[in-house]
């Protein structure tokens, strides 16, 4: 008697349509841990960048950008990397290994002896948080159930958030006896936590699949609740890297998404992040001072990224984003106004307007722009390509980093503060007038169905999404 058998697409819809168990909910955490190291490190630069400069006597504008920035170029380099790695071996490994980098390299950071050397650990470190970037909302993507995609998938941009906040209070505390080493020594506790974890995480069930490896498959499905018996019909092995890239729907996800980073980058948040405690200090406040107003503003956004949680799924993307951009473009704007004030010595205007932008840049960058962007990164691509893809929009979003962190200290020595903010607020503008115009809703869309839902005109993307199966039933009823 022949052995029972279902295709792949059977088995993708099972767990696409599986309940929401705890089991998913914690493998989704174990691969987010990343993102708390990609926070915290985040966090700390801004906390250690003023006992570091004295220190290894950091003074020019260049030093200052590359300690600041050089981590960024390491992980756009590391996203590009892996993104062949986790699609040809698989997304586990590669996890595995982000973990061992990152504890390394924290430890060695801490101990640097010279500024050459601190540069050097701490852009090895992105390379690991880079990698990380390119593969975790992916994989977290491929083994969700669809209805809560989009909740599991910011668990990324919630880790990312804790990391920050607890690296900035840290940063306070340490301030007191300017202990930037162990500032940055810290971070190698939870990458040795994230690296034993992970182990217990299965391997992708449609990565699997695709490659043929049907018991494997089955072995990683089992292990997300999901037992099947029947001999599984795997799909033909995926298309090239240049047969993907051939495809408009694939080039446009790659655009859009790709333009989403851009702008999450360049509107500022990491200016905020990296150089607060900076800001504060050009504002006349230093030490422990200085850096309490980025942390209570960090604490802000942590509770705020909650709200993207909740509503990712029931809003949807789109809807997010314009609120995010929109809050964020209005900060922008406020930011503007209190340096102005500063511009023209009315300090009493100037500060609470700053702090109150940072607030409000914060409140609606993690409710609707950079939990969203993550989101739209692992779960826009085909699977076959979501390795590279994923890792070509990771590059993406570092280099746009790195290219705004680089220059702020440059354009603030050279034209001043207020220029810049003009600079962002323009940047702000488009950023909400692309998201309007060009953003579809991918809630509740299959991953499989995103070429079909990125192959229709921009008016057709931004409304709810039906397949074109469900249409021709629809039509024969």
């Amino acid at each position: 008697m022949a052995e029972k058998e279902v295709i792949y697409e059977d088995v993708i819809e099972k767990l696409d349509e599986s309940k929401a168990s705890w089991i998913f909910a914690v493998a989704a955490i174990i691969t987010a841990l990343g993102g708390f190291l990609f926070g915290y490190d985040t966090g700390v630069i801004g906390s250690a960048l003023p006992f570091v400069e004295p220190y290894f006597h950091i003074s020019a504008a260049a030093a200052e950008a590359w300690l600041v920035a050089g981590e960024s170029i390491l992980a756009a380099i590391g996203a590009l990397v892996a993104g062949p790695i986790v699609d040809k071996y698989g997304r586990k490994s590669l996890l595995l290994a982000d973990g061992a980098m990152y504890f390394v390299f924290a430890i060695l950071t801490a101990l640097a002896t010279s500024s050459i050397l601190l540069i050097i650990w701490r852009s090895l470190i992105g390379f690991a948080i880079g990698a990380d970037t390119a593969v975790a909302t992916g994989y977290i993507a491929e083994f969700s159930p669809a209805k809560v995609r989009g909740r599991l998938s910011i668990l990324q941009q919630i880790m990312i958030v804790v990391g920050m906040t607890i690296s900035e209070w840290i940063g306070y505390y340490l301030a007191f006896s300017a202990n930037w080493r162990l500032m940055f020594g810290l971070g190698a506790i939870p990458a040795i936590l994230l690296f034993a974890f992970r182990f217990l995480l299965p391997e992708s069930p449609r990565w699997l699949l695709i490659q043929g490896r049907e018991e494997d498959a089955k072995k990683a499905l089992a292990k997300l609740g999901l037992h099947v018996t029947e001999k599984i019909k795997t799909p033909q092995r995926g298309k090239g890297f240049r047969e993907l890239l051939s495809n408009k729907a694939v080039r446009r996800a790659l655009l859009i998404v790709g333009l989403w980073l851009v702008f999450q980058q360049v509107t500022g948040i990491n200016i905020i992040l990296y150089y607060g405690p900076t800001i504060y200090e050009h504002l006349g406040w230093t030490g422990p001072k200085a850096i309490i107003p980025t942390a209570i503003s960090d604490t802000v956004g942590l509770g705020t990224v909650m709200i993207s949680f909740l509503l990712i799924d029931k809003w949807g993307r789109r809807k997010l984003g314009i609120f995010g951009y929109g809050g964020v473009a209005a900060a922008l704007a406020m930011m503007l106004v209190g340096s102005y004030e500063f511009s023209i010595g009315v300090l009493s205007l100037a500060i609470p307007i700053i702090f109150a932008a940072m607030i409000l840049f914060l409140v609606t960058f993690e409710t609707g722009v950079g939990g969203v962007g993550w989101v739209l990164q692992g779960e826009s691509l085909p699977t076959e390509f979501r390795g590279r893809g994923g890792g070509i929009l990771a590059a993406i979003d570092w280099f746009a980093n790195w290219v705004i962190i680089f220059i702020f200290p440059f354009w603030t020595a050279r034209f001043g503060m207020y220029s810049f903010w003009v600079f962002e607020f323009i940047l702000g503008a488009l950023s909400l007038i692309f998201v309007v115009t060009l953003i579809p809703e991918t809630k509740g869309v299959p991953v499989e169905k995103m070429p079909e839902l990125f192959s229709r005109s921009f008016s057709e993307m931004r409304k709810p999404f039906i397949s074109s199966e469900t249409k021709k039933t629809e039509k024969q009823q």
